[in-house]
């Protein structure tokens, strides 16, 4: 990702015109890249090897087994904003 960032603002350096087609892959880069990082944060599944069974009795709760109740919880979320931000318009608009 790197090297075809770096060829890109060589293309651009080169020619002024590929201004917009350049910007627009960057864009795409810088959010691939994003999103890798995001990903590898949340659903990262390195998991250490427990020392002694009997202490080590934690009740984590993986993300990369749950992700999908993670998603419908945030979706659900942004629904009720918009919802009360539509209602608050709607009722200035009467008054």
């Amino acid at each position: 990702m790197y090297l075809a960032k770096r060829f890109y603002d060589m293309a651009l350096d080169t020619n002024r015109e590929a201004y917009l087609p350049v910007a627009l892959v960057l864009i795409k880069i810088q959010f691939e890249l994003a999103f890798k990082k995001l990903f590898s944060i949340f659903f990262s599944s390195t998991k250490t090897k427990p020392t002694n069974t009997k202490e080590n009795h934690s009740n984590t709760l993986g993300l990369e087994s749950s992700w999908d109740i993670y998603l419908m919880l945030i979706l659900c979320g942004l629904i009720g904003i918009f919802y009360t931000i539509r209602r608050q318009r709607v009722a200035l608009e009467q008054q």
